[in-house]
């Protein structure tokens, strides 16, 4: 078993304080050096507009500084990561705005807004494109952080998302987009989550795991799903059938890890607009293996 050795370990920390957002910074301190999640969340709150939502590049591949429903689940990810209150104001405002673009017609929210094109951004990201057609990114996500909130959000409301979400994942075929995947996978981490809820998504989404997730390392350089973009620790309930799969894995990332310490992304866009997202991306990525690694004793 090959370990992440102190040298490319601290090159890592290097670039994560020193290089990458001031938001992954903070992160890794809180993550690895018992930081807190005040100074974390004061970073986060650098990408909050009035309005509540979370723009500025929060997701790097959209430079919008308006906000978005794409952008603003991330920053649920991390009120969530950060044991984040819901009387905390930021969390407040982040609720006010889900409320605000929630559309009852199709029981959805709109993933980017009409004016994504006045800023540079990913060619995936386009008016009338797939994303803007999907029933599962980033709705189910949002179905979870509307039982993390519940507070903030109609009990009916809440109950036509949650039982639109299941219906529609019960639906689907057993191989799926991996965005898609990932959505339903942070719905089913959600802790308040009612535990007959919690274990139909399982069910269904242990089949879905085992048809999506890519077990060849010969495809992992690529743009796709490898077993550590779902399983983030042992304790995962789908390690255990991706056992040798995961040592791979993680063999992988070790090996791969750049001569600065840091992991880029294996996607990228054309043209001069990239490098700054790229920058990004490296940070966000690089703080996700260190975290991988440690999980499971890589590092």
């Amino acid at each position: 078993m090959i370990k992440l050795g102190k040298p490319m370990v601290d090159k890592a920390i290097s670039y994560l304080k020193h290089n990458a957002r001031p938001l992954e910074g903070a992160m890794y301190v809180y993550h690895f050096e018992e930081g807190t999640a005040d100074n974390a969340l004061k970073e986060l709150e650098h990408f909050q507009n009035s309005d509540g939502g979370f723009g500025h590049a929060l997701e790097p591949d959209i430079r919008l500084s308006d906000s978005s429903v794409i952008a603003s689940t991330i920053a649920f990810q991390h009120f969530r990561e950060l044991h984040t209150p819901a009387d905390y104001p930021m969390v407040v405002k982040a609720c006010g705005y889900l409320r605000d673009t929630y559309d009852a017609q199709p029981i959805n929210w709109p993933i980017i807004p009409p004016n994504i094109d006045d800023a540079p951004h990913a060619p995936w990201w386009v008016r009338g494109g797939d994303l803007e057609k999907s029933m599962a990114n980033p709705r189910a996500e949002i179905a979870g952080y509307l039982h993390d909130y519940a507070q903030h959000f109609p009990d009916d409301m809440r109950k036509t998302v949650t039982e639109s979400v299941v219906a529609h994942l019960l639906r689907e075929d057993n191989r799926m987009e991996m965005h898609d995947l990932m959505c339903y996978l942070r719905l089913w981490e959600t802790p308040s989550l009612p535990a007959d809820t919690k274990a139909a998504l399982l069910a269904k989404l242990t089949d879905i795991v085992e048809q999506t997730v890519e077990r060849d390392p010969a495809h992992w350089r690529s743009y796709g799903l490898p077993p550590l973009g779902v399983i983030a620790s042992p304790e995962s309930p789908f390690a255990g059938a991706f056992a040798e799969a995961i040592q791979h894995n993680l063999d992988f990332i070790i090996e791969s890890q750049g001569e600065d310490g840091t992991w880029t992304p294996p996607w990228s866009w054309d043209g001069e607009a990239w490098e700054q997202p790229r920058r990004d991306w490296t940070g966000v990525l690089t703080l996700d293996n260190l975290r991988k690694l440690r999980a499971f004793g890589r590092v």
